[in-house]
């Protein structure tokens, strides 16, 4: 057993993750489809496929066993989140280079092809925003411009071309992100994004543990936090000090990021 599982192991053992939260590494019933919604407010960016594909956005392919493991990992959430109402969730690591935003992209896209609801992928790393650049659109709009100069949420989401996705950008980095993060103007914004329909999961790229105290924050306003690692590359230090920091929240599961599986065609 690698040194990482080994602490996955252990955490579970002392009751700091769940016993039933099962490690996730990213590597059918019958469904009644939504319509697909009209993006009339939004403002649509057509990203390049096979760019996404260069930057690891597997989870675009029909057939490819990484996509495939993303769908297991969708699977898992949509089993761990429907049955308790909950769709807001937190996605953070244990320290950065963790793969942690590559997760979120992947993760979003699966739950949107699966098409029995919407999804909103949020750029909370208001220090270090990087979804814009794996999807591949300008930076700006975004968060930093409805804070600070009042620009209307309706104008600052895009529709990237993937059905049923819908990303709120961070639009900039914002030294004061904490105190952003802890405004009531936050958590209305969030309460509201959560709460406006009943079958949009929202998924929100936070900083890593380490880095500042916004992902603990951010915490606090969710359903469900999970926890990416990196193989070869998380400690069992990393691990306990993370967990310890979120002994008093709701935590998914961790998923294993970068455990070697080899790219192909599906089975």
């Amino acid at each position: 057993m690698s040194e990482i599982k080994k602490a996955l192991e252990k955490a579970r053992k002392e009751g700091k993750i769940p016993l039933k939260e099962a490690l996730v590494e990213d590597s059918p019933k019958d469904r009644a489809e939504l319509p697909s919604p009209a993006y009339s407010q939004t403002r649509s960016v057509q990203v390049d496929l096979k760019k996404l594909i260069d930057r690891k956005v597997f989870s675009i392919l029909k057939k490819d066993e990484v996509a495939d493991q993303y769908k297991l990992l969708m699977t898992m959430v949509l089993n761990r989140t429907r049955p308790n109402g909950h769709n807001a969730i937190e996605i953070t690591s244990f320290k950065e280079g963790e793969g942690k935003s590559l997760t979120c992209v992947n993760l979003a896209i699966t739950l949107a092809k699966e098409s029995r609801q919407t999804v909103l992928l949020v750029d909370m790393d208001l220090r270090r925003p990087n979804i814009h650049s794996i999807l591949g659109f300008d930076l700006k709009p975004g968060l930093k411009d409805y804070f600070l100069n009042g620009t209307p949420i309706k104008e600052i989401l895009i529709h990237p071309g993937i059905e049923r996705l819908t990303v709120l950008p961070a639009g900039g980095r914002m030294d004061n992100s904490t105190e952003i993060m802890d405004s009531h103007r936050m958590e209305a914004l969030i309460l509201e994004i959560k709460t406006r329909y009943k079958d949009r999961y929202i998924i929100f790229d936070a900083p890593a543990l380490n880095t500042c105290s916004d992902p603990l924050i951010l915490a606090s306003h969710v359903d469900t936090i999970a926890l990416v690692a990196r193989a070869g590359y998380t400690t069992t230090e990393d691990i306990t000090s993370g967990i310890a920091l979120l002994k008093d929240k709701n935590i998914l599961g961790i998923i294993l990021n970068d455990s070697g599986i080899r790219r192909g065609r599906t089975y």
